[in-house]
Order: structure tokens, then C-alpha cells, then sequence
């Protein structure tokens, strides 16, 4: 299991950064050559390699954050930087309902203070203030409004979790067992001892265990669903409950939308073929919750308000796809969401639902949390998995998947906090009935985050299908535009999903063809207007991936969704998303390091007035689209690939945004 990582944290715990002395000790003693550690180290921005000064004061530089003047501050702040306070710019906080944010670092203090839409000079005085052993009360994020009673997705309505959907999922295993056991006494003549050994292997998995001949059969006819246990009154138990996933078309949150029970099935068939194999049987389901794309949050207050859900749900996959142990990974900025967890943990522990001593379960299954070392990168899948793995959390080629080489090379279940929080509901309540929760014919409900220029930012939970306007302006929702200005564009996944301008056109957004759509004709219907029309609305789009893929020219529905007002600079916004592209490349692939950086370049020089109109049209926007293609097809993980998107989506639909700094310009956005 994963010692390296841990390790680091908990020499960075005691001394404030990785000790020479202390990673030499450890080195010696768990036989890690050195080098190992200074490459892991080196690699996650959470570690210090050297003495951090006595506070450092970090200031989330991206969008919400950015649109909250971030820059400004952390330029204001340069002057108070010196041998006792340090400033630094960092990449997102997930707290983009609350800008600016920033963290301050005390060192030898084990937890880093939060403070949220504070100035210059209440963050200047909050770090001296620090300095003299003086700490401000830092702001939780348990102190804002949110409660899980009136999210739909609670099936517990905030009482503490019954683990019910565990126990509908361990009933349908025994009466598979039972019905199993009648089998094998009526048709194959075992005996009660025989049975009770079935039981045991069938459930415990005791391979080591020494059973007779008959027994053993029995049980690799269980563990493989061949033979007499075929079926879903057999063996194949868990598919009459994978079916409820798919009734309700329950799909990763994290922003792809692959259908949840892809996963869930591959991970179980990849197990059982270890078994036919005579291979270690063991695998691993995974939560990610390292959400650090800008403008996305909502999972930072499912892991806080509702973890009984989320670790009820890895408990569920657990049994359905036969892994033997679960995780949830956590960035390292989230301490109040890591206890909360870990809290649940303990407490399912005791009654039996987790642990080396599950007993309602019958088998064990521990459950623990894996804390990020931090890094963006670390969202992509296969590079959470190498982090958790004690190497560099670099993402990986493909082939193979996850599914069949994940965490140690064995079949692992990755998928994001919201679609493992849902699958409680999904059992309980059945899958037809969360998809009925959802609006204008599509199917279930999700949770958004939304940021930028609107009166209540924050998390809310929606049925899928409701429009954008609902989202903005609902009395439930949003509630409206800041100052009451026009909507100009907003980024429907964060940085990824690039800008669209409040209005798509046939010469701007809409796709070939559009009147012959049928999206276009389904929605044109619902939402009466003319399905011959040559715009539409943005804030008339359905809140629904497949709608966006077929409609929205960027084809990106993420979590994250950041607003803008009249009166926004894209080109800025742009620029300000392609840096954070730039900070975060793990610099694996050339394409990604070293194209993020040029289109860094190019747009600073947009933003500067350096370039003149005729230069920009014949040169810039040439070169532009020939890096932008050679970075997404070359790139290995989707980072690379949505490097361009700010600045394509920038230069086709906020045109006037980017001539504004040609020729002349005055680079006024920069400040």
C-alpha cells in the first residue's frame, strides 16, 4: 500500500518542509532511495523542499477569483513580502462562491486558515497579525447555509445515514445464497458443513482456506457466475441492482458523462476474470475528490454536509463489483471535508458496514482516505491513481483502463464524489424514480456550482433539463445578475469548456445545418420559439450533456459554471484560463509544456497592445489554430486538449473583446 506520500505529509507535519535529515532517516529505514523521494517531492506543489518563511499568504489567481480582483491583491500584497511574510499566487481554492480566497500558512502549524472575500489590506493585516502569533478566526466552509435536508439526494433527509441501500444489497446477496444453497443441497447432495464452507468462500473470499473438492468447485462456479450459479437469482445477483444504475442513467459528475454502469460492470467482470485466472483477485474502488477545476465546488460540500452518502456509496460498489478495499482521495486544501469522512468512516466501522471487521457485510473492506499531496493534474484519473501508486501523479498512456489495470495494476472503480453520493438514492428509491426528477424529457438531477457575476453564487442541486435562465434568475437558484447587468457569456465547465456569448447564431455557435437538428427541433418545441430561427438564447439551453453536445459548439456541461456580465473582458478571462493551464501541466507531454506557455506568450502580448490588427489577422490567428490542433492531438491527457478552448472560444465570439487590443492597446485588462 501507499507509504511514500504519507510519508512526506507527516515529515512535512512536523517540521513545516521535507527536513534533508528527516527524508534521509526515512529513506534508510523503508529502503526508498533518495532519489525516489526528492522525484515524488518535487512533483506535488504541496510540498516544501526548503524552510517556508514564518507565514506565506496564498491568493487564488483564477476566475472567480480573478473577476474578484485577485491580481490587483496579490500585487498589493508584493509589498508586504519579505523574510517573514511570503506572497504567492496559486492556483484555484475551491472556494469560487466566496472570492477572493486565500490560505496563510503559519509555519510549524499543521493547518492552513482560510480567508474569504477579503481585500488587500485586511489580507495584509490578517498575515501580520499571524506573524505576531496573533491568528484571525479563519472562515469554515461549515459555516455557510447549506443543508442536506433539502437536497433530494439525502435519502436520509439529514438524519444520520442507515446504511438502508447496503442492506437492500446485502439481502439480495443472501437470498441469492440461499437460493444457491438449496441448488447445491438438492442437486449436488451437500451437506450442512459443505453449505456453511459455500457461504463462507462465497462471501469471505478465503481462497487460502482448504475446502473440499466439491466445495471448491462451487465456489469458483460463484465467484465466475458459470455453471449451475448463472443468473440474477444466482450469482448474478448484483446485475438486478446494476439495472437500477442504468434505469436511471446515472453518469459520471465529473464532467465526461460516461453512463455510471459502464464502469461498474467492467470493474466486476475484471475481478472475476482474476478468479478464473488464478490471479490476485483483489480491487479497489476510488472517489475522486480532488476538484480543483476553477469554477467547481460542489463536491466540497457533499463531502462535508452528506459523506455518509458518498462512503455509502463506495461501500455499495464495493459489494456490487466484489472489490476488496475503497478510497477517497481528497485535496489536501479540504481538511474540514477530510475529517468529516473520516469521522463517517469510523462511524460505519462501528456499526459493521466497513473495516478489517465488517460484520454486516461478512467480509472485510476498509475504507480510508487518501489525502492529495495537491496538483490539478491529479483529477485525471490514471494520474490520481499514480499519486495514490507513490509515483509522480503524471497521467498515464491508454490502454490499458483503469477498469483492468488501476491502483497496483488491478481493477479499480474511479469515478467522481456526486456519482458515488446518488447511488444510495438509486438503491433506496429506485432508478426510474431519480430519473423521473428530472425536466423537459431528460433524465435525473445533478448539482452545479456557479460563480462569477451573480448575486448568490453557490452550490445547488437541479433536475437535469432546467435552462440556464432558471439557473441565473431562479428565486431558489441565483437569483439574478450583479447590479442587475446583462449576461454576456459564461464558461459551462470551468476553464475546459471555454466562454460562450449569451447569444448563439449561425455565424457564431450553432451548428451546420441547425434548423435539420433534431435537438434543435426538440428543444425549439418545448421551449416555443420559431425552429427556424437563426440565434438562440444561451440562457434557453437546457442544463443536459447531451443537449450541449449537440448544440453548444464547445459540446462541454461541467460542474463549474462561471458567469459573466456586461462589461467583462474575455480576451483577459482568456488569458487568465490559459495561465492556469500553464501553471498546472505536469510536464509530461512536450505539446502541453511548452504549448500552454506560447499561447501564454501570444495572448499576453494580445493583452498588451503588442500586436497590430494586420498582423494579428495574417500571422497570429494562422498560428494560433496551428498549435491549438497539434496541442489537442498530441497532448495525453485532457488538460492538453483544452488548453486552446479559452482563447478559441474568446477569438470566435467575443471578437469586439479581442480587436479592443490591437494596434494600440493599452493592456488595461492586466491590472
Amino acid at each position: 500500500m501507499a507509504a511514500l506520500v504519507p510519508a512526506l505529509q507527516r515529515i512535512q507535519h512536523q517540521f513545516g518542509y521535507l527536513k534533508r535529515e528527516a527524508l534521509e532517516q526515512f529513506s534508510e529505514e523503508s529502503g526508498v532511495p533518495l532519489y525516489r523521494l526528492q522525484s515524488v517531492a518535487s512533483f506535488f506543489p504541496h510540498f516544501q523542499l526548503t524552510p517556508p518563511a514564518p507565514v506565506t499568504i496564498k491568493v487564488c489567481r483564477d476566475m472567480a477569483c480573478h473577476l474578484a480582483g485577485s491580481r490587483s491583491i496579490l500585487q498589493k500584497l508584493s509589498a508586504t513580502s519579505g523574510n517573514q511574510i511570503a506572497v504567492q499566487g496559486v492556483s484555484c481554492l475551491g472556494r469560487c462562491d466566496r472570492p477572493p480566497a486565500a490560505c496563510v500558512a503559519i509555519a510549524g502549524s499543521e493547518h492552513d486558515r482560510y480567508y474569504f472575500g477579503r481585500n488587500a489590506e485586511e489580507l495584509k493585516e490578517i498575515a501580520t497579525s499571524c506573524g505576531r502569533g496573533e491568528i484571525p478566526k479563519p472562515d469554515l466552509d461549515a459555516d455557510l447555509p447549506y443543508s442536506p435536508a433539502n437536497w433530494r439526494i439525502d435519502a436520509y433527509h439529514g438524519a444520520p445515514s442507515e446504511y438502508a441501500g447496503v442492506l437492500k444489497a446485502i439481502e439480495r446477496r443472501d437470498a441469492a445464497l440461499d437460493a444457491a444453497a438449496k441448488i447445491l443441497s438438492q442437486q449436488q447432495s451437500f451437506h450442512p458443513g459443505d453449505i456453511e464452507q459455500f457461504r463462507r468462500g462465497a462471501v469471505h473470499r478465503e481462497e487460502a482456506r482448504v475446502v473440499g473438492a466439491n466445495v471448491e468447485a462451487a465456489i469458483r462456479a460463484w465467484r465466475t457466475e458459470s455453471d449451475w450459479a448463472k443468473g440474477p437469482e444466482l450469482a448474478g445477483w448484483s446485475e438486478t441492482l446494476l439495472s437500477e444504475l442504468n434505469d436511471a442513467d446515472l453518469r459520471g459528475m465529473g464532467g465526461a458523462g460516461i453512463p455510471a454502469i459502464q464502469k461498474w460492470r467492467d470493474v466486476r467482470d475484471a475481478i472475476r476474470t482474476a478468479f478464473r485466472r488464478g490471479a490476485d483477485t483483489s480491487g479497489y474502488i476510488v472517489v475522486n475528490g480532488d476538484e480543483s477545476e476553477p469554477g467547481t465546488f460542489k463536491d466540497r460540500e457533499l463531502l462535508l454536509r452528506t459523506p455518509h452518502l458518498v462512503i455509502e456509496g463506495v461501500i455499495l460498489a464495493g459489494l456490487l463489483t466484489e472489490a476488496t478495499e475503497g478510497f477517497i482521495f481528497i485535496r489536501h486544501e479540504y481538511e474540514e471535508q477530510i475529517a468529516a469522512c473520516r469521522a463517517e468512516i469510523a462511524r460505519a466501522e462501528q456499526l459493521g458496514f466497513c473495516g478489517e471487521n465488517a460484520t454486516v457485510l461478512g467480509r472485510p473492506f476498509p475504507v480510508s482516505v487518501f489525502v492529495s499531496p495537491g496538483g490539478y493534474i491529479c483529477g485525471e484519473q490514471s494520474a490520481l491513481i499514480e499519486a495514490m501508486s507513490d509515483r509522480r501523479g503524471e497521467p498515464r498512456n491508454m490502454p490499458p483502463k483503469l477498469e483492468t489495470n488501476g491502483l497496483y495494476d488491478l481493477p479499480t472503480l474511479v469515478s467522481n464524489v456526486e456519482t458515488f453520493a446518488w447511488v444510495p438514492y438509486i438503491i433506496i428509491n429506485s432508478g426510474k424514480t431519480y430519473s423521473a426528477q428530472g425536466v423537459n424529457t431528460w433524465k435525473g438531477a445533478r448539482f452545479f456550482s456557479v460563480s462569477g457575476d451573480v448575486k448568490r453564487p453557490g452550490v445547488y442541486e437541479v433536475p437535469m433539463g432546467m435552462t440556464l435562465r432558471e439557473l441565473i434568475y431562479g428565486a431558489e437558484y441565483c437569483q439574478g445578475m450583479i447590479d442587475d447587468r446583462p449576461l454576456k457569456g459564461f464558461a459551462p465547465s470551468g476553464p475546459s469548456g471555454g466562454f460562450l456569448p449569451a447569444k448563439l447564431t449561425t455565424r457564431a455557435g450553432l451548428p451546420r445545418d441547425h434548423v435539420n437538428n433534431k435537438s434543435w427541433q426538440a428543444i425549439a418545441q418545448r421551449r416555443g420559439f420559431d425552429p427556424n430561427a437563426q440565434e438562440l438564447e444561451i440562457l434557453d439551453l437546457e442544463l443536459e450533456l447531451n443537449l450541449f453536445r449537440a448544440l453548444s459548439p464547445t459540446q462541454a456541461l461541467g460542474a463549474g459554471v462561471v458567469v459573466y456580465a456586461e462589461g467583462r473582458d474575455m480576451a483577459a478571462e482568456a488569458l487568465n484560463s490559459i495561465e492556469f493551464y500553464r501553471n498546472e501541466s505536469c510536464g509530461k507531454c512536450v505539446p502541453c509544456r511548452l504549448g500552454s506557455q506560447k499561447l501564454v506568450s501570444l495572448t499576453t502580448n494580445l493583452i498588451d497592445g503588442a500586436i497590430s490588427r494586420e498582423r494579428w489577422d495574417s500571422e497570429f490567428v494562422p498560428l494560433f489554430a496551428e498549435m491549438g490542433k497539434a496541442i489537442e492531438l498530441a497532448s495525453i491527457c485532457g488538460l492538453g486538449r483544452s488548453v486552446p478552448v479559452p482563447l478559441r472560444t474568446a477569438i470566435n465570439y467575443f471578437g469586439g473583446d479581442i480587436v479592443k487590443h490591437l494596434a494600440g492597446g493599452n493592456g488595461a485588462a492586466r491590472k
